[in-house]
């Protein structure tokens, strides 16, 4: 992503990210992610090309930046000392929600970008690596016979299958039921996190 994400923006280019990334996800909510262009996105935000290229190297740099800000609700930083267990679902319960509070939008983008699209494919690439981020920080097990990455990538897939089905292919459940499921694939690991 050329815009660095570890420094503090200014309040003028946190009104330029905001204005480029909600035009972006307005957008993605009326047309398919292929006809939007710079062009489109610059003149709805009312910015010159210049300055998104300032921002951004093109769309897909600024898509990333939109999975970024959608992401970021995800991060367990505030919890470190809970249980991989515990972790788990937390991570679980935080992910559910965040697709679940934006699921207006999530069905506006579906029905503009089918679900072997690119553009989904982008979405569920970035959360599984958000995911798998948060797994591999927080997720410890005094089990030496499995890698700890292998562990990272079950759990990761695990849960993307779940939430893929729930909120990328319209199968609604509670997240009740969903931790069913979760436990159900995952077994042991999650019994007393719920």
């Amino acid at each position: 992503m050329k815009y660095d994400l570890s420094k503090k923006p200014t309040r003028g280019a946190q009104r330029t990210l905001e204005s480029f990334s909600k035009t972006m996800f307005n957008l993605l909510a009326k047309k398919s992610f292929e006809n939007i262009s710079v062009n489109e996105i610059c003149e709805i935000s009312n910015f010159p090309r210049a300055t998104f290229y300032n921002y951004f190297d093109d769309k897909y740099d600024l898509l990333n930046y939109c999975w970024h800000l959608l992401s970021s609700q995800i991060y367990l930083n505030e919890q470190p000392n809970e249980t991989s267990e515990k972790s788990l679902a937390t991570l679980f319960d935080r992910t559910y929600y965040l697709l679940s509070s934006h699921n207006e939008l999530l069905s506006a983008i579906l029905k503009n970008n089918p679900l072997d699209s690119s553009l989904i494919s982008n979405f569920s690439a970035y959360l599984k690596r958000v995911i798998q981020e948060v797994f591999h920080e927080y997720l410890h097990f005094d089990n030496n016979e499995v890698p700890i990455e292998l562990v990272v990538d079950h759990f990761s897939n695990t849960v993307m299958l779940i939430l893929e089905a729930i909120f990328l292919k319209r199968q609604p459940i509670t997240l009740e039921e969903a931790h069913k499921y979760l436990n159900f694939l995952l077994g042991h690991l999650v019994e007393g996190s719920q």
